[in-house]
């Protein structure tokens, strides 16, 4: 009887070792997940170089990205801009040359001392001055005399020089009646002149007025009334239907039909001679303060927007009618010729335009009124002439006039052709047609230029009718005589205080915007232009003429203007903070994200390293004891876990042994 082995499994252990290595190294050429991770995965410190290295980029392209994206911001003047606040118009104290014709005085009975011309002069000077002062100190608030008279051999330099003169002349054409009726000496042509200077103000004097016993006395209500009307001590301010002040100005005179396919349409017209004797004589003594570009074109259709309304014949004639018709038979010829005109006019139908068509007769979608300059300011000067079907047209106006103003564009005139037999016909407009129309357009150029008129009721009158002088062949009106210095002056004073404080204005909001938009580029340009226009300013005094001043002023708004209107500050004036974040978020954000999440990994995992690692460290600062103790659970273990039965290892294989003489078998083994 054969005796039984108590420990089996360690028997079949030695007789399946063989097979046991076998399967071990089957296992060994496997990878288990832990090492797959390790050989895909880079090493910690070649992660966190590849995730450092994103942010190291990003570091190292902020200097390139702050260059290319920096604003250079200058120092600002700011105290010297605060100090423009203290600047005060200048005023120029102008000095008045006061002479006289000998015989303009009386002469003086037998017995009695002669003065000279210049002594009576001085002492009526003196008179006039006490009067303006006295004015003057009457006034609220009150005013100062802004001007000082002199006469000749005191000062040759300012005799030459000085535009202002003032002469009292003894004229055969003067008024022979009281008051006297000063004027300004316009420009003489021909063989015989009164050997006056164009501009002077003259005092006229018939020769037998000469002998009145109260001349002193008009003498000074003449100079007194004259000078304060030609000299003001404050210039009248700009009206708003005047053009702001602009170096250049283009004026251009349009010519429009309102269809001329209608026929009896204006073919052509002849606006260079009439521009060349209506326009440019007043135009010639503005060129130190504007320079003019004139153009002209003709438009063969342009419609209006709204339809004029058809007015019949009235039965009654109108109080201008009756008005003229009596002063035609007084024996008026040009009452009379007057009056004939409008009684045809009142007994014919027409079609008015209304005060609200007025507003809207320009029609600048269908008009064709661009201009070749467009930088410049434009002034346009419209000639409409209407279609046979709206013929006459009028205006709805009081006066009956056939032309209105439009505040900072221009003006319109109607002008309405007599009708012709032939359908096809065209007109074509001579200088004499279009004398009415260019004088209308002067009066209106002078509004809206604002322009000092020359002559003031009362005060400063038209030249007497001269059979000697060329000038009475002149249209009397207010604007026929070319501008004067003494216009001149006025145009200098109120353009000069315009631009001083539009200067200021401009550099102000310049100082508001820097201080308030912090993204806002000040570059060196603009900084030069801001303190050239800051020492025009400087410049000004009561020292310089009015021109000088004037050239002063000019200038500081153009620079003021170029600086504030400098593409560079308006590029970064609309670029706040949160455009910046709207245009950098979508370009970082998705790079973001992946790279603070694989930090925050590392970060954790480098954290549960340095804990193990401490209690390691912990575990060898304890007792021996303890540590062979923990050694041993350690090691026992890790035994448990070597002696663990493998699932796969302790199944039952069948693998076929092939013998080749005895055939296919099955061979049975255990693993345990």
């Amino acid at each position: 009887m054969s005796s039984i082995d108590p420990h089996p499994h360690l028997e079949i252990r030695r007789t399946s070792e063989p097979a046991h290595d076998a399967s071990k190294a089957r296992n060994k050429s496997k990878s288990i997940p832990s090492e797959v991770t390790i050989s895909i995965n880079p090493p910690n410190k070649k992660r966190l170089f590849i995730l450092f290295s994103f942010p190291l980029l990003f570091l190292l392209s902020i200097p390139f990205w702050w260059y290319t994206t920096s604003i250079e911001r200058l120092s600002l003047p700011i105290q010297r801009i605060d100090e423009l606040e203290n600047i005060q118009i200048p005023n120029y104290r102008g000095k008045i040359l006061f002479t006289a014709d000998k015989d303009a005085f009386p002469t003086p009975s037998p017995g009695r001392a002669v003065f000279e011309t210049n002594v009576i002069l001085k002492a009526l000077g003196k008179i006039v001055i006490e009067g303006v002062d006295g004015i003057y100190e009457r006034h609220r608030p009150k005013k100062k005399r802004n001007w000082d008279l002199i006469y000749e051999g005191e000062d040759l330099n300012i005799e030459k020089t000085t535009p202002f003169r003032v002469h009292i002349r003894r004229f055969q054409y003067a008024n022979n009646s009281f008051p006297l009726e000063p004027y300004v000496q316009p420009h003489e042509t021909g063989l015989i002149t009164g050997g006056i200077k164009p501009g002077t103000l003259v005092i006229p004097v018939h020769p037998d007025q000469v002998g009145d016993r109260f001349l002193k006395q008009h003498y000074k209500i003449a100079l007194i009334n004259s000078i304060l009307s030609l000299y003001p001590p404050e210039s009248p301010s700009i009206p708003l239907r005047a053009l702001k002040y602009s170096p250049n100005i283009t004026l251009s005179f349009v010519l429009l039909n309102e269809d001329a396919s209608q026929g009896n349409y204006v073919r052509s017209w002849d606006i260079e001679n009439a521009i060349q004797d209506h326009i440019i004589p007043h135009l010639e003594p503005l060129k130190d303060i504007f320079n003019f570009t004139i153009e002209s074109q003709i438009l063969y259709h342009a419609p209006l927007t709204f339809d004029p309304t058809l007015m019949k014949p009235t039965e009654q004639d109108s109080d201008e009618v009756k008005e003229a018709v009596e002063e035609a038979k007084m024996g008026d010829e040009n009452a009379e010729l007057i009056a004939k005109e409008l009684i045809q006019r009142e007994k014919e139908q027409f079609w008015q335009v209304s005060e609200e068509d007025m507003k809207i007769f320009v029609n600048s979608e269908k008009w064709s009124l661009d201009s070749g300059s467009t930088n410049n300011p434009v002034l346009r000067f419209l000639l409409y002439i209407p279609k046979e079907g709206h013929r006459p047209m009028r205006l709805a106006t009081t006066d009956g006039a056939q032309s209105f103003l439009l505040p900072q564009f221009g003006s319109v005139h109607i002008l309405n052709p007599p009708s012709l037999i032939t359908f096809n016909s065209s007109y074509h407009l001579s200088i004499k047609n279009l004398k009415p129309t260019f004088h209308l357009f002067t009066q209106h150029l002078y509004s809206l230029l604002s322009l000092p008129k020359l002559y003031e009721k009362g005060k400063i009158h038209l030249p007497p009718n001269s059979s000697s002088q060329p000038f009475i062949n002149k249209p009397k009106n207010e604007i026929w005589q070319i501008i004067t210095y003494w216009q001149i002056n006025q145009i200098l004073n109120n353009r000069m205080k315009e631009n001083i404080e539009e200067s200021k204005k401009t550099l102000i909001g310049i100082k508001r915007l820097l201080i308030k938009i912090k993204e806002m580029k000040f570059g060196e340009n603009v900084k030069n232009k801001i303190i050239g226009s800051i020492e025009n300013l400087e410049k000004i005094s009561n020292d310089n003429s009015p021109l000088e001043n004037f050239i002063f002023s000019r200038d500081s708004i153009n620079l003021a203007n170029q600086a504030f209107f400098d593409p560079s500050m308006m590029g970064l004036l609309y670029f706040p903070d949160e455009h910046k974040f709207a245009i950098y978020t979508p370009l970082f954000a998705p790079i973001a994200v992946p790279l603070l999440i694989g930090l925050l990994k590392e970060l954790i995992s480098w954290k549960k390293k340095r804990n193990f690692k401490n209690k390691l460290k912990q575990l060898e600062l304890e007792p021996k004891e303890n540590v062979e103790l923990d050694k041993e659970d350690i090691e026992l273990k890790i035994t448990d876990m070597n002696e663990t039965i493998d699932p796969v290892e302790s199944t039952i294989l069948l693998e076929p042994e092939i013998n080749v003489n005895k055939g296919r078998t099955l061979r049975s083994r255990s693993k345990g």
